[in-house]
């Protein structure tokens, strides 16, 4: 997966974040625990492609590839939302 390492740049955010967005993102990890939302979104995950594999999505490879930063994300955050509050 070449486009996983390397990802087309949010163009949208440019170089830096509004604080808005990150106080969002902050009141969002405190109420959803990332190990929690990981493990949930993978079980959602193989669920779909067992009962779509045929029928999949053609941007199928766009999601999967968002999928798996959303993963890295959370894998990263994992074990450090307590530095949150």
């Amino acid at each position: 997966m070449d486009s996983i390492n390397q990802p087309p740049i949010n163009t949208a955010i440019g170089s830096e974040i509004p604080e808005e967005v990150l106080n969002e993102f902050k009141v969002f990890l405190k109420q959803v625990p990332a190990n929690r939302l990981s493990k949930g979104l993978r079980k959602l995950l193989i669920d779909y492609l067992f009962y779509n594999i045929e029928a999949l999505p053609t941007d199928f490879k766009d999601l999967l590839t968002d999928l798996y930063w959303l993963h890295e994300l959370l894998d990263g955050i994992q074990g450090k939302e307590i530095e949150l509050n």
